[in-house]
Formats: structure tokens, sequence, C-alpha cells
């Protein structure tokens, strides 16, 4: 089954770190947390991947982990839809001293 709802929590080198939940369906993903969202996309069966993800400020009020309020993340990961599982690393398209390293788990089916 290619989608569901994702708990996730992201850690940059500055060093910061974050959590968020984001919709997978389709291969489209689809997040956020209290003042930012997440969009790209993801391969529809199980195993490694290559994409971007922007990542976008919609409200003002908190730092983003990477210090930047919208960037490009350019990342390889691997998502499991059997074991409900994804992790990923990236760096900041333009800045790619900055990191991110992101790991989830399903926690519902995506209606």
């Amino acid at each position: 089954m290619s989608h569901g709802i994702f708990e996730v929590q992201f850690r940059s080198n500055r060093p910061d770190n974050g959590e968020g939940l984001v919709v997978v369906k389709d291969g489209a993903v689809n997040g956020g947390d209290a003042n930012y969202l997440y969009q790209g996309r993801v391969p529809t069966a199980s195993g490694p991947f290559s994409s971007q993800f922007t990542v976008s400020m919609w409200r003002s009020g908190n730092t983003n982990v990477t210090g930047l309020d919208n960037y490009v993340l350019d990342a390889t990961g691997t998502i499991n839809y059997e074991a409900g599982t994804i992790a990923l690393e990236g760096s900041v398209v333009g800045a790619p001293q900055v990191t991110i390293s992101l790991s989830g788990r399903k926690i519902k089916d995506a209606v």
C-alpha cells in the first residue's frame, strides 16, 4: 500500500531538530508542522529514492532547523511501505554545507 500518514523527526547539522507529519499518497509527499510546509515526491514502491523537497514557511514564529525560511532539500533515502518507515539524508540546494537527516514511521493509512 503506497500511501500513509507518517510522523517524522528531523535533525540538521546546525545542530537543531524538529518534528512534523507528512502524508504520502501516490508518490506525492505533503506535510508540515506549526510553521513550515514540506512537499516533494517519493516512489510508489518500496525502495531507495533520490528526490527534491520544497520547504516553505507558511507562518512566522519559529526558526527552521536549517536557519532558512524557504529552501529546496536535495535528498536520498529509502521508503518501506510494508514496514511503514521512511528515512532520508540531504543537503540544501545552494548551501550544501547545511544538511538534514529525517526518519519517520507510518501512523495511519491515508485515504
